[in-house]
Order: structure tokens, then sequence, then C-alpha cells
């Protein structure tokens, strides 16, 4: 299944709901990403202060991954000023 993540918020809400599913408590994922449960607190709260190698790492533990997605457009794609967040 696939889930569509424009705003950082959106990130917080699977990260916990990811988590949740799994059965595992914010210090039990935070023992395995060998991290204290309060930074992974402030990961699922704030998914922007997370650098990508940590994002990546915590999607791999609760078995979810990264995909990038490029939906077809007409005309040309435009850079930055379309950024979500």
């Amino acid at each position: 299944m696939e889930y569509p993540i424009l705003t950082p918020q959106q990130l917080a809400t699977h990260l916990r709901a990811l988590r949740k599913a799994r059965n595992l408590t914010q210090a039990e994922l935070a023992l395995r990403l060998g991290l204290s449960q309060s930074r992974l607190g402030k990961i699922e709260r704030h998914p922007e202060t997370v650098g990508l190698e940590q994002l990546i790492k915590t999607l791999n533990l609760l078995g979810a991954r990264l995909v990038i997605s490029v939906p077809e457009r007409k005309g040309p794609v435009r850079a930055s000023h379309e950024a979500v967040w």
C-alpha cells in the first residue's frame, strides 16, 4: 500500500502509525535505532528535523521504504518554488 506524503505532519502521522502497527513503543524502536526515546519522540513529532539517512533507517526498521514518485505532467517541470515543504 502507498501513502503519498506531501507535508512533514503527514510523515509524522505515518511514522507513529507504522511504529504502533508493529507493536513497538518509542523506547523499543529507539533502542533498535541506537537513539534515546526523547530523540525518537522528536523525530515522530517533527520529522523534518531528521536527516535522510536516519529517516531511511527508521523506515527500514518499520518495514517501510522511501519511494520517489513522479506523476506524469503536461508541460515543463518547475523547480524549487513548487516544493511543499
